[in-house]
């Protein structure tokens, strides 16, 4: 599936933290992207997974994964990029709102599991805090 483009472009192009959003309720996902990008971060959303290769070209400064996705779950995804060394030390944050959230975190090791529906601040906060220093 394509990106959605509305809030894209290229990462880093000005400096700000890219963040890459895979979520595939679109309410959701264009309530993070309108919050994060009025937060001062470039934003890339999708509604499902396309490729890893994709995700990884993007190189984003965090992952937002929504753990109940169409195809490939967000715990899978996190596992999937936490595996690749050139993803790893990405920060990942899993969101869900299934009580299965804090299990699926367990087994993916996110950096960051916040459960839905989540405060907003809570979750500029943890954004702000997991790109504050440099992963590579």
């Amino acid at each position: 599936m394509r990106p959605d483009t509305i809030n894209q472009v290229p990462a880093n192009a000005d400096h700000r933290k890219h963040i890459v959003i895979i979520e595939d309720d679109t309410d959701v996902l264009f309530m993070l992207e309108l919050m994060l990008t009025d937060a001062g971060y470039t934003v890339t959303g999708y509604s499902e997974l396309s490729s890893l290769e994709e995700l990884m070209r993007l190189q984003p400064d965090c992952f937002i994964l929504d753990d109940v996705l169409p195809h490939v779950s967000g715990h899978i995804i996190c596992i999937m990029l936490k595996s690749k060394p050139e993803t790893f030390k990405i920060p990942v944050i899993l969101t869900s709102g299934s009580d299965r959230l804090e299990y699926m975190a367990g087994l993916s090791e996110p950096d960051a599991a916040i459960k839905k529906p989540f405060d907003e601040q809570q979750l500029l906060q943890t954004v702000e805090l997991l790109t504050a220093a440099p992963y590579g």
